[in-house]
């Protein structure tokens, strides 16, 4: 076996019983802490001694059997050669003599194990021994423990042998060099630092533990490149508390597993009620042997392997007696409601404090089911009426981080409670927000009300029933909020101190109205340089992130705020921090013109919070969600979420009208148009009564217009477009999506010869916000208009770019529109039948790319024949020729489409243009299009 950092006695020991076989016999002791290595050490000197020639009689320890006691007497009658015709000796003393006779022929070893526990017999067998040893080759070597090893009650070493001829060896820890050095012999390899460092702190060096640490890092096959405490390592130090034999070591170590980083001297004694003394020695021995630092504290490992042992019963009277010790010292309350909550109970009066203390700890930490285990358990052991009230309105609190579904139940106990008069007005003001955000709006408002109707006689009720207010006329600002917190008197103190954002916030819920969008980001962004991830600041974070997405005014640093805020700090954020920005970042992406990257977001955004513990908000992801499924012709799927039956309290919320406008456009991308007008409608008479705008997420007039567009009421959808752009007037260097929506729109309802124009200032504000697919849609209907005004070519090319931007964002539906809308074929395509009868309808048309020319004008209308008056002066040949030349095709596409040559086509357009009095085919589009 290769010994670490036990060469030098092994060479001692070896020599001196080389020595020794001329006739002078030895007394060796070799001590130490238990587990450090005594034993292996016995067992390499006998291995030398016999390669020496010297007869070794070896007895071994009691092991880990239970035995009590070492019978060497027994074990030496046993080893010795028999005498045929002769019985053993059986009396110590004839053993003594027949041990010295049998060594005059042959040197003799006797080597025993745990000396310190030989039987009555053994000793004396040993003193006997001992006397006869001067003048004969016999040497023992024994083991023993230390005088701190922590087996107090054992009887001392049997002085076998004067001190003149004793020899004691000291065995101690390795030192980390050792660990390495043996942790290279067990890996084959020098092993990882990291490694080495987290053996030598776990077992402070003892060679029991780290042999027993390598076989489980062996029988883990990784590699050796990290440590592996299981099965051999846990039987390693049970082991170690079994060798002891001693049952106040065993007290010690397992009340030092309880009381944990917590642990001392002091704490332990009455802990165990033990003995100071007999404490001190059992303590210097576990110090000695590693497996207790010199601060009187086992590692982790080492504490979870003997409470996992312990019998349970027994485990939870010392966890209370732990926490009952702690609490004596006034520890933190964490660490005594950490022992109440592991025993499962709180038996004394102050435990409730205490468990409600650590549990208020633990949730400004973000260790919310933590929070929730120490609650419940104070409720359970409440026998205080009015006290388990108030700590079940603090369970709900918390709870309502952990799982915001989960609530409803005691939300409806708790407001049965706060009409009863059990609930201070500081917990009632909470309870009216996650009423609120339940969507509960009636109980929300009564609870708030009982509220101010307490009084506040502390300054923080103040400050929780400002924030509550602002945040029910936020989530509902149609209701009549009688009780609105208006001179509540506020410590400047606290707001300045803990809420800075909570003036703005106040503000906010009645700035979202037309025309307002700079104080609203003024207000918006002032909260969210401010907030911080906690209890109190998610709502305030939450109404000024939607009311920047309400006003079209989200800028990069309104993201950029709430995502650092997310992203720095050494805590967890709450998933409804995370879940929100997800939100955020969806409605900047759908802005965008990417309905696939919004789509990403939401489902993020429902990953991180699942669906029902969104409350009332859900309305914002899932409307969100299917606004961009129904851009991407998702159609079915749209459908399939919308048959889902929609909350009561949805309309009566912001958030639930982006739930009601996202219905309507599915109705109107999939023909239900008389069905999209009621919804939007709808969304329109619902915000007026609130007299609330929310043009970035619920522009109702955009929507309605368009469909009534489809619906061939012009009149009424360019009223609206101009109500849009009337309560959201232009601001330099600010543009705005809906403004260039409602420029298209508006251009579309108005007369064609004006089309052009409006168009192209809509694609030129599009274009600066950056939506590629709403500018996709009015490039569409550029194209359109300028094909009809016979500019083909600008209409080609503005026609290949609406596709392409369209097909870039995924919008299916923007580009079926563009293609559908399109009067001239792709190239390879047939050519269309020649035209018969009377002209075609008019058709709708619709703007240039931003920065391209503007096409010719032609005559005035003045000085040429109107088109119905021209027409009777054209042969039915020319009329043929003219409307299709109108529609924008090409002579050759007419002369195939009428089966005459290019030569004739020209021939026909001459004459039409001298009769119309026109010079060019662009006139003759523009006429055709004007009637």
């Amino acid at each position: 076996m290769n010994l670490v950092e036990r060469e030098a006695q092994l060479l001692e020991l070896a020599d001196r019983i080389r020595t020794s076989a001329s006739g002078r016999g030895e007394f060796f002791v070799v001590s130490g802490p238990a587990g450090c290595g005594k034993t292996a050490l016995l067992d390499s000197v006998s291995a030398l001694a016999r390669a020496q020639g010297v007869r070794v009689l070896s007895v071994t320890g009691p092991g880990l059997d239970g035995t009590p006691e070492v019978d060497v007497v027994g074990a030496v009658r046993d080893l010795l050669p028999r005498v045929p015709e002769a019985a053993p000796p059986r009396e110590p003393r004839e053993l003594a003599e027949h041990l010295v006779a049998l060594a005059l022929s042959e040197p003799l070893l006797l080597v025993v194990d745990d000396v310190h526990r030989v039987d009555a017999d053994s000793a004396k067998l040993l003193r006997e021994l001992a006397r006869r040893l001067g003048n004969v080759p016999v040497n023992v070597l024994v083991s023993d423990f230390r005088r701190t090893d922590g087996s107090h009650d054992a009887p001392p070493t049997v002085p076998l042998f004067p001190r003149s001829r004793r020899r004691r060896f000291v065995v101690e820890p390795l030192s980390r060099t050792g660990v390495a050095e043996l942790a290279r012999g067990r890996l084959g390899r020098n092993p990882p630092p990291r490694l080495v460092d987290e053996l030598f702190a776990v077992t402070g060096g003892n060679p029991l533990l780290l042999q027993a640490a390598f076989d489980d890092v062996a029988a883990a096959d990784g590699g050796g490149l990290e440590p592996v405490f299981g099965p051999t390592f846990a039987e390693a130090v049970l082991a170690q508390v079994r060798m002891s034999a001693c049952a106040m070591t065993s007290a010690v170590m397992e009340a030092a597993s309880v009381l944990g980083a917590s642990c001392d001297q002091d704490r332990l004694a009455r802990t165990v009620g033990a003995d100071a003394r007999d404490l001190h020695r059992v303590l210097d021995g576990l110090t000695a042997s590693g497996v207790l630092s010199r601060d009187r504290v086992l590692h982790p490992h080492v504490r979870a392997v003997l409470t996992g042992a312990m019998d349970q019963e027994a485990l939870r009277r010392l966890r209370l007696r732990a926490a009952e010790v702690l609490y004596e010292d006034d520890a933190p309350a964490d660490e005594v409601a950490g022992h109440l909550l592991a025993a499962g109970d709180a038996p004394w009066p102050w435990a409730v404090g205490i468990l409600c203390e650590a549990a208020e700890q633990a949730a400004r930490r973000y260790r919310y089911r933590d929070a929730v285990a120490l609650l419940k358990l104070a409720s359970d052991r409440c026998t205080d009426y009015m006290t388990r009230v108030e700590v079940e309105a603090k369970l709900l609190d918390i709870t309502w981080w952990v799982d915001p579904a989960t609530v409803s139940r005691r939300l409806s106990s708790l407001v049965d409670s706060a009409r009863a008069g059990c609930l201070s007005a500081w917990w009632m003001s909470r309870l009216s927000r996650r009423l609120a955000w339940q969507g509960r709006a009636d109980e929300a408002d009564e609870v708030f009300g009982l509220a101010r109707a307490v009084g506040r006689d502390d300054p923080e009720t103040p400050i929780e029933l400002a924030i509550s207010d602002f945040w029910i006329r936020h989530l509902f600002p149609g209701m009549p909020h009688a009780t609105a917190c208006d001179g509540c008197e506020l410590s400047p103190e606290l707001v300045s101190g803990g809420f800075p954002w909570l003036t703005s916030a106040s503000e906010l819920p009645g700035l979202l109205t037309g025309g307002r969008q700079d104080t609203v980001v003024r207000h918006a962004e002032e909260i969210l340089e401010r907030v911080g991830p906690g209890h109190s600041d998610l709502e305030a974070a939450q109404a000024a992130l939607f009311s920047l997405l309400a006003a079209e005014r989200l800028p990069g640093d309104g993201l950029r705020s709430v995502r650092a805020v997310t992203e720095d700090g050494e805590a967890a954020v709450p998933v409804q921090w995370m879940a929100m920005l997800s939100v955020a970042q969806g409605v900047a992406a759908w802005w965008r013109g990417d309905p696939a990257g919004a789509v990403d977001c939401v489902e993020r955004a429902l990953d991180q919070l699942d669906a029902p513990k969104w409350g009332i908000l859900l309305g914002l992801p899932r409307g969100l969600q299917l606004l961009a499924m129904t851009e991407q012709g998702r159609h079915q799927e749209a459908a399939k979420e919308l048959a889902r039956p929609m909350p009561a309290f949805f309309a009566r919320s912001p958030y639930g009208l982006v739930h009601l406008r996202a219905r309507g456009r599915h109705h109107l991308a999939t023909g239900g148009l008389r069905a999209a007008v009621t919804d939007f409608r709808s969304c329109g008479d619902i915000l007026r009564s609130w007299r609330t705008e929310l043009p970035g997420l619920v522009p109702w007039r955009l929507d309605l217009a368009e469909t009534l567009l489809r619906l061939g009421e012009r009149e009424e959808a360019r009223a609206l477009a101009d109500e849009h752009l009337d309560l959201f007037p232009d601001v330099p260097d600010t543009p705005s999506r809906t403004r260039g929506i409602a420029l298209r729109l508006r251009a579309m309802a108005g007369p064609p010869a004006r089309r052009a124009a409006g168009l192209r200032e809509s694609a030129t504000m599009l274009e600066r916000c950056g939506d590629l697919l709403e500018l996709a849609r009015t490039l569409g209907v550029l194209a359109q208009t300028y094909q009809h005004a016979g500019e083909l070519a600008y209409g080609r090319r503005t026609l290949r770019r609406a596709e392409r931007l369209a097909r870039e964002c995924g919008g299916v539906r923007a580009l079926e529109e563009i293609r559908t809308a399109a009067p001239t074929r792709t190239a390879g395509s047939p050519p269309p039948a020649a035209p018969s009868g009377p002209p075609a309808a008019a058709r709708t048309t619709a703007a240039p790319a931003p920065g391209a020319p503007a096409p010719a004008e032609g005559k005035s209308a003045a000085t040429r024949p109107t088109w119905d008056a021209g027409r009777t002066l054209l042969t039915l040949a020319e009329r043929k020729v003219a409307d299709l030349a109108a529609e924008g095709y090409t002579n050759r596409e007419i002369a195939d489409a009428l089966y005459v040559t290019a030569s004739t086509v020209e021939q026909h357009l001459t004459r039409i243009y001298r009769k119309l009095k026109i010079r060019r085919r662009s006139e003759l589009g523009a006429q055709v299009s004007s009637r």
